[in-house]
């Protein structure tokens, strides 16, 4: 270094070789890698980037420079900070990222951006590096607050919809109940657990929210969303179920690519296939099977069939085949390796309500509904279904159906 060279200039020259965009590298490879962030497993290179090299610019920038204000209190918005995370929080809001995901990113960021700024600090006098220091924590403060302020406004207008949802849902709930007399205290036994939960952690997040804790506040939100959700679920079987005793029920009759519909069926499903660490084997043959029915019940079909298997497979793998069986005949067949159904409940599973009284079954949450709907659109579809299935081994369900309504 030239002896005659400004302090503060040297400083600023190394500033010139610090690169934010190597920073926001190095911060994306550790965001993928790290263990305590499972949501970045499903997204690529881009939607992780997000504008995250634009964060590590602004903060790069301030810290390499020598601002006015950088020993007294530092006026973010003169900076160009006010607006900074926000897009973040939005961004990671639809990727579905957890509050402690979102935390983990920016402490990531606090640890990556001091060892790639550790020459710069080190080159300043030590007032100067404890001013600088705080900079770094005042600003990565500023940009986490943005993010999770646009976070929890996304997650708060969610649960304002589902509270309007419930409210709507509220007189269709009185009709079902008034419709199914004999299942009214089966009702009130599955809704009063999820509707105590909405309960309880509405109250929370009232009392959080007078306190500022913003994950706090997230985390209550996302188990009203939950709980909200198992309501609104039950009611939509329920409600289907009503719809078949009254007769009140039309069928859409089109063309359907039944390999198509697998692929977007188990789509859907991954998620929970994948929490699970479960295995799943699809086929559809021939490649092109077109047939002639009802896309919206079929899907139902199946739908519930892989979900009844994902809820009873602890463990192992379940396979979804669809395959055309004669010149007019569609076979669908879902095989779990799950913990199976024992003989003398194998003739009761497809009545309402239904829930097997196996000690096993009961940390299994479910209606009872699911496989009573796929019985009934098989039989409304002009269809058969069967179930082979054995304790402990697994369960086949085989559901035959014409290809042309």
């Amino acid at each position: 270094m030239n002896t005659n060279e400004n302090p503060d200039e040297a400083n600023d020259h190394h500033g010139d070789k610090i690169h934010s965009s190597a920073i926001a590298l190095r911060l994306i490879k550790a965001i993928n890698e790290d263990e305590q962030i499972n949501s970045s497993r499903l997204l690529d290179f881009a939607a992780l980037k997000d504008n995250l090299p634009e964060i590590c610019q602004t903060i790069v920038e301030l810290v390499t420079s020598n601002h006015p204000n950088l020993e007294s209190s530092l006026d973010l918005s003169a900076v160009g900070l006010d607006g900074q995370g926000t897009k973040h929080g939005y961004t990671r809001w639809r990727q579905n990222f957890d509050p402690e995901e979102v935390v983990r990113e920016f402490f990531l960021l606090k640890k990556i951006l001091i060892a790639e700024l550790k020459p710069e600090l080190l080159s300043n006098s030590p007032e100067k590096i404890i001013d600088k220091l705080a900079l770094i924590d005042t600003v990565i403060d500023h940009i986490m607050k943005n993010s999770f302020q646009s976070y929890a406004e996304v997650r708060t207008r969610q649960l304002e919809d589902l509270h309007q949802q419930i409210f709507l849902t509220n007189q269709e709930l009185t009709r079902l109940i008034a419709d199914h007399q004999e299942s009214f205290s089966y009702l009130v036994h599955e809704i009063k657990n999820p509707l105590t939960s909405i309960i309880g952690y509405s109250d929370l997040f009232l009392r959080q929210q007078q306190k500022h804790d913003s994950i706090t506040n997230l985390k209550h939100i996302q188990q009203v969303l939950k709980q909200g959700r198992e309501i609104l679920r039950i009611v939509n079987d329920t409600s289907e179920i009503s719809s078949f005793k009254k007769g009140n029920f039309t069928l859409t009759i089109k063309q359907i690519d039944m390999c198509v519909l697998l692929e977007n069926i188990t789509l859907g499903l991954k998620s929970s296939i994948e929490a699970k660490k479960l295995r799943l084997i699809t086929s559809c043959s021939p490649e092109k099977l077109i047939i002639k029915s009802d896309s919206l019940r079929i899907q139902q079909i199946i739908t519930n069939l892989l979900i009844n298997a994902i809820r009873y497979t602890p463990q192992g793998r379940i396979e979804l085949t669809c395959q055309q069986i004669e010149p007019q005949l569609l076979e669908i067949k879902v095989a779990d390796t799950g913990i199976g159904i024992d003989q003398s409940e194998q003739k009761l599973i497809f009545k309402p309500y239904f829930r097997s009284k196996k000690p096993t079954n009961k940390t299994v949450k479910g209606s009872g509904l699911g496989l009573a709907i796929v019985e009934r659109l098989v039989n409304i579809l002009g269809g058969k279904i069967k179930l082979y299935s054995e304790v402990d081994v697994g369960s086949m369900f085989i559901v035959t159906i014409p290809l042309n309504y």
